[in-house]
């Protein structure tokens, strides 16, 4: 008979209550499951607090803030952008909240009554440290302390021949500009930095130039620099702000002195209390090439002159090709220097020293053109919180493409935060559950993400009754107090709450490390952190917090720096292990024919001479040199076992993540299909016994089926459709003996197993039929399971209170369980919000017994549901299948049930498209919506809105009246399943 296995886990109603903790994760022996329950504060996600637009009032503060706590939200990040949440869109006419802005007296009081309000409510806050959403500039900054690019203009001339000619200035913004040097480049050939001749001493500051040009043919280069123009992104209209310059200590530190001390002066003992996080978001501000102490900075860096080699910027070779390849390569790391010294480690410095913590997004978006200014995996580790971003839409492959996650372990660094589920227009026009955003949220968390700052929770400044109220333009996910499903979305965020419990503790198990390019399972480093903070131990590959590897990965298409093939040299000497194909050439340098040279004989020795095989390994010194195959297979010829080895093909569909916290072994596994799943696998873990910690109901119960083996523990881990659990390894295996095998009666019945406490196992099935169990000892035993009572649908008319966020509620009767949208009545037809179904069901006596669980089926749910039965809470269901445990609710004769079913605000504001409008819109797009042009006369003078059949307000329009509407409510049999049990013999 095949084997087939359906894990069913029974859900519990649980709140998340959890109280504000100081510090973070415990170690391994302290991993509690009753905190695990009721997750700390350091554990719950956070959320991006947009202040849109000039909007925003103190009622709304509070309530938002009230609402956040009550949610189960640990704190929040302020931004104060544009109305229209991109300047691709044109903001609001009007403000709801005249007199306030950025820095003025009015937006510091509400900044202080946040915080204030945060300390009441043991919230954590934080400020986006510019206006807008990236990078970092302000009204402080001026032209001189801005980005720098270099610019030039060019002239031809023959010689010899006294030169007298003023020479074009070249192009500038901002009207600033400043000359860097006067150059004659001979104009044929690749001219050596010697045939160069430096002129900018003969130029006067008007642009005329007087010399004697030489006999030849020359260009002569006016090379300058100007602002490169860049300002903050989605800052309010009429911002009067620039980006300071990422490579000037002095910009750097002007831009943060003008953002750190009004904070603490107008928040006073709030500051490094309640409000604690200085933020900057994702780099957006493009390339610069130039800062006013370039050339000192760039002498001191690589000890050589910039001046005669600016030709190369203008497309000029000079010396040649290699050489010229070579000065720009040492550019690229002088500006990724600066920017790590002077934007990431000096405004790191200046906030610690103010009692502050910097989260950053150390990552380049926007225009792919654009070159990257600086390295995330030497910037990731430098940060006190670093972060990464996803959006939920994306597909599996594009979450965390920077790879931050990987970037952090080597350096100790165990929590990375993620702005978390943004979307666009088109994927988030109030449409979104927590359904939609499991499959990312997941993805996100096998990736090492453990710590959600929900994108967003959108400041609303109106009256209760204009809901969903203020939006960030087209961007989403929308949370906040305003989403149809705030009530019962804190099922889904007690979920995110307790995955984040454990996936906090210890750190992410990498048994080896990467150079420069991420290789899937493990670390990565970058050549800057080969070079300066790797040692060997006993053949291992060290940090500098003692983390090791069994070996260092060198993925490369044949080039490396000569630097850095030396250093990989040195530590094989020592005893460490290299896997990776044979470099063939130096990166490009200025003295390339010397470099190649000692390059080829270093690689011969470390790979041996001529073309290696396909796959090989050579000794050197005390280490050795693998190539060819996988770095998986490598790792196994060194004896290492894997993480997690799945028995069978690798199911694509099952994310997972291994984490270790002092001798507890953490395992994450999540199943995005929707299907069940039966995972065989063999597990690293030693003399520890595996229990189920489950992150939707807060159940810790011990696993069923697993037996110790010579690679690990072997386990049999049943998943429902869209489930993920964690298995933990933390107490001493107490067993004797261990359930290796069950065979089920026929393929494709559906059961579950249990451990009991006195050491044996039960089976529990819906369906009659004799179950067989192998143990590890060679025993076998039998259980047999006796008939069920057939299921039971819950008929007959269904009474329903329909009770909108907005407008009055209103009942009905339904004997058909189909979609609202299917109603002739437009009250239900369009309806958004809660619709509570009631019913009565009947139980025969001889349908209770201790060896029957009953499970309650609701089928097709759009899009949530809250059950209670006879008056007591049993738990909400947001994802498929909607199935819960309800043995412990029902009682022989007549139940009552409540089913409150929550769908998305979408179907409202299609329905408002019926009416009379009376706002006004601008110009938008069909993919992503169009805002509100200005704040209609009856909203701001607080009268009643003269369409008086819309009953939704928005400040973003995602739909038209001709919009498709969404299936909404129960769809289709709600019935009650009987699973009886029986004990092994």
């Amino acid at each position: 008979m095949k084997k087939y296995w359906r894990r069913f886990l029974f859900l519990a109603s649980v709140a998340l209550l959890g109280c504000v903790c100081a510090g973070g994760p415990p170690r391994g022996d302290d991993i509690k499951a009753g905190a695990f329950l009721s997750p700390p504060a350091w554990a719950r996600p956070q959320v991006m607090w947009h202040w849109v637009g000039y909007n925003v009032t103190k009622e709304g503060i509070t309530k938002d803030l009230e609402s956040m706590k009550n949610a189960g939200i640990a704190g929040a990040l302020i931004f104060q952008i544009t109305s229209a949440g991109t300047s691709r869109f044109t903001s609001l006419a009007n403000v709801y909240t005249p007199g306030i802005e950025y820095y003025n007296d009015k937006w510091f009081a509400l900044l202080r009554h946040a915080a204030a309000e945060a300390d009441r409510l043991g919230l954590e806050l934080g400020l986006h440290n510019c206006i807008g959403w990236s990078v970092s500039g302000g009204s402080w900054i001026t032209p001189e302390n801005t980005m720098m690019q270099v610019v030039w203009s060019e002239a031809g001339i023959t010689g010899p021949i006294a030169y007298d000619k003023f020479l074009a200035q070249p192009a500038s913004k901002l009207n600033y500009y400043k000359d860097i040097a006067v150059l004659l480049v001979p104009r044929s050939g690749e001219p050596s930095p010697g045939k160069i001749i430096d002129v900018t001493d003969k130029m006067r500051p008007d642009g005329r130039l007087i010399c004697e040009i030489p006999k030849g043919k020359y260009t002569i280069y006016r090379f300058g620099h100007t602002p490169t123009g860049s300002k903050p992104s989605a800052a309010p209209k009429n911002t009067n702000a620039l980006e300071a310059d990422k490579m000037s200590a002095h910009a750097m530190r002007l831009h943060m002195k003008n953002v750190l001390k009004p904070l603490k002066k107008n928040l006073g003992d709030y500051f490094g209390r309640s409000f604690k996080i200085i933020n900057f978001d994702s780099y957006e501000a493009g390339a610069q090439n130039w800062t006013p102490l370039m050339r000192t900075e760039f002498q001191a860096r690589k000890g050589y002159d910039i001046i005669p080699w600016l030709p190369v910027l203008a497309g000029r070779i000079i010396e040649s090709k290699e050489a010229s390849e070579g000065f720009q390569r040492d550019l690229k790391t002088v500006i990724a220097d600066m920017y790590l010294e002077y934007s990431f480690r000096l405004p790191k410095k200046m906030i610690n020293e103010m009692g502050l913590e910097m989260q950053s997004e150390p990552y380049m978006t926007g225009p792919g053109h654009h070159p990257k200014p600086f390295n995330t995996f030497d910037a990731a580790p430098v940060v006190d919180r670093p972060t990464t971003e996803f959006w939920f839409h994306r597909r599996r492959d594009e979450l965390d493409i920077w790879q931050v996650n990987a970037a952090l372990p080597f350096f100790g660094k165990t929590v990375l935060s993620a702005e978390a589920f943004s979307g666009r227009g088109e994927h988030s026009s109030w449409n979104e559950t927590p359904a939609r955003l499991k499959f990312s949220g997941d993805i996100a968390f096998s990736r090492g993400v453990n710590r959600m700052i929900l994108h967003h929770w959108v400041h609303q400044p109106f009256p209760d009754h204009l809901k969903p109220g203020m939006c960030m333009g087209p961007w989403g996910t929308h949370f906040g107090r305003n989403q149809t499903w705030y009530e019962p979305g804190k099922a889904w965020l007690s979920y995110l709450a307790r995955s984040q419990y454990l996936l906090q503790q210890g750190e992410k198990v990498s048994d080896f490390v990467s150079l420069d390019v991420y290789m899937p399972g493990g670390d990565v480093i970058s050549r800057k952190t080969l070079l300066n903070h790797v040692t060997i131990k006993d053949g291992n590959v060290v940090s500098p917090t003692g983390r090791t590897y069994k070996l260092l990965a060198v993925p490369n298409q044949g080039t490396l720096e000569l630097e850095t093939l030396e250093k990989i040299g040195e530590v094989v000497e020592q005893g460490a292990v290299i896997f990776g194909p044979k470099p063939t050439t130096p990166a490009p340098c200025r003295d390339f024919p010397a470099a190649a040279k000692r390059f080829k004989k270093l690689a011969d020795r470390l790979w041996g001479e001529g073309t290696p095989s396909s796959k090989g390994e050579n000794i050197c010194g005390s280490g050795k040199v693998l190539w060819g195959g996988s770095v998986e297979e490598a790792l196994r010829g060194l004896g290492v076992s894997p993480s997690v080895k799945f028995n069978g093909a690798v199911d694509d569909s099952i994310c997972w993540q291994h984490r270790k916290a002092g001798d507890t072994d953490i395992f994450y596994f999540s199943n995005i299909e929707a299907k069940p799943k039966l995972l065989n696998l063999v597990l690293r873990s030693e003399n520890k016994t595996p229990e189920i910690w489950n992150p939707e109901t807060g159940s810790v119960s011990p696993l069923a089926v697993w037996h110790p083996t010579d690679a690990g523990v072997g386990v049999s881990l049943p998943l429902k459709a869209n489930e993920a659990l964690f298995v933990v390894f933390r107490k001493p295996v107490a067993r004797k003996d261990f359930a290796a095998n069950v065979i089920s009666p026929e393929s494709g019945v559906s059961y579950a197993m249990e451990a009991r406490a006195d050491a044996g196992w039960i089976v529990k099935a819906p369906e009659a039929g004799d179950y067989i169990l192998q143990t590890a000892a060679g025993k076998t035993l039998r259980a047999t399971v006796a008939s069920a009572p057939e299921s039971m649908a819950i008929s007959g008319e269904w009474k329903v209170k329909f009770e909108p966020p907005a407008g009055g509620s209103f009942s009905s009767k339904l004997t058909t369980l189909e979609s609202w949208t299917c109603s002739g009545d437009k009250r239900i037809k369009y309806f958004s919000g809660t619709a509570i179904y009631t019913n009565t069901f009947t139980i025969p006596k001889g349908n209770i017994a201790n060896d029957l669980s009953v499970l309650l089926k609701l089928g097709d749910v759009r899009e949530m549901a809250s059950v209670s039965i006879n008056g007591r809470q049993v738990g909400t269901l947001w994802h498929a299948p909607f199935e819960i445990d309800v043995t412990q609710y029902i009682k022989p004769g007549v139940n009552e049930i409540s089913i409150s079913v929550t769908n998305t605000w979408a179907n409202r504001l299609i329905g408002d498209g019926q009416y009379p409008d009376d706002c006004e819109w601008g110009w938008g797009n069909a993919k992503e919506g169009r805002p509100l042009r200005m704040f209609p006369a009856w909203l701001i003078e607080g009268k009643p809105r003269p369409s008086a059949q819309r009953q939704a307000f928005s400040t973003w329009n995602y739909f038209t009246e001709k919009s498709a509407l969404l299936d909404a409510g129960l769809l289709g049999e709600v019935k009650l399943e009987f699973w009886r049990h029986a004990a092994f013999q």
